[in-house]
């Protein structure tokens, strides 16, 4: 056993991070990811365009000594924006205190940051389109699809999401394994442009919600003056991304549900884009609930938490259910 050197699987947010916190006890690393290097390839960070950062998340970047950098990158969000079906508009600050509040920011620079600084230590190597495809006792190698074969001979940490092969493994070995359940629901990630002056079509300084009984509407301000938005829906039912399946159902979708608000669906959100955005391609990502105990296995293995419940403590902690 290496004690030296730890592998880690995923460089999505939690990877990097980690790596970085290794690197600063002078520990060596080498984190393997399965997509191209995103600094030098237009590929997607990860399932959102952007993501809510809150004070917790401002401590470990500090402590990661990283902040400086993240924050010229940072949209105050002071509280939520709540959006009637009938067009009232109700602002609920996050705090009584002015100086609390989350941020809106660019999952993908947060990303380069994480892995920049990251390597800046010369302790870390990240190994990019480097999919783990099977852990495997036999050989006692991680084989990865692209027919590299590691020795296990080091502290492997999964911060590889949702589908998880290193969790899986886990679960394989443990008397305790996870369990998962479906919710029913999934979510599509749309875009709100700039208007013709350039400019935020919302205020920018809120998180924008549209509850709606079993399904709702999100959107958080860019750094280029749009939005991200993010209809959460449930995947089967009467109103459900399987029933919204032509471009003339999801345009009575948004007039029924939305057009209070938004007076004209083609002006705020661009029709011809927002709609073929809408219908083209399935949903992000089927949720689940995922109970997991400490995910630590012959003190070799260890699967650290990621996207598995950060989507979802972002939708309980906005009145989803309001």
């Amino acid at each position: 056993m290496d004690n030296n050197t730890k592998i880690i699987i995923g460089s999505g947010l939690c990877g990097p991070l980690l790596a970085i916190y290794l690197a600063q006890r002078n520990y060596r690393v080498k984190l393997y990811e399965k997509r191209q290097d995103l600094r030098v390839s237009n590929i997607s960070a990860g399932r959102s365009i952007n993501l809510a950062l809150s004070h917790r998340g401002i401590q470990a970047l500090q402590s990661a000594k990283i902040f400086d950098e993240i924050e010229p990158y940072l949209i105050p969000m002071k509280g939520r924006m709540i959006h009637q079906k009938n067009g009232d508009l109700e602002f609920q600050p996050y705090s009584i205190h002015s100086h609390e509040y989350i941020n809106s920011v660019s999952r993908a620079e947060l990303n380069k940051s994480l892995m920049n600084q990251a390597e800046t230590s010369g302790l870390v190597e990240i190994f990019f389109n480097h999919s783990l495809l099977e852990i495997n006792d036999n050989v006692n190698e991680l084989i990865f699809s692209n027919g590299v074969r590691i020795p296990l001979n080091s502290y492997i940490f999964g911060a590889d999401g949702s589908g998880s092969i290193v969790r899986n493994y886990i679960d394989r070995k443990v008397t305790s394994p996870s369990i998962i359940k479906p919710l029913g629901h999934s979510y599509k990630e749309l875009h709100i442009s700039p208007n013709k002056d350039g400019d935020y079509q919302l205020e920018p300084n809120a998180l924008h919600i549209w509850p709606r009984g079993e399904f709702m509407l999100i959107a958080l301000p860019n750094m280029d003056k749009s939005f991200t938005c993010t209809l959460f829906l449930p995947i089967n039912g009467s109103i459900s991304f399987n029933t919204l399946s032509t471009t003339k159902l999801v345009i009575d979708f948004f007039n029924e549900y939305f057009s209070a608000s938004f007076n004209n669906i083609g002006s705020l959100f661009g029709l011809i884009g927002f709609i073929r955005g809408f219908t083209l391609g399935g949903c992000s990502v089927d949720f689940k609930t995922m109970n997991v105990e400490l995910r630590i296995n012959k003190s070799t293995f260890i699967k650290i938490n990621e996207s598995e419940y950060s989507i979802m403590i972002l939708i309980w902690g906005n009145s989803y259910k309001r």
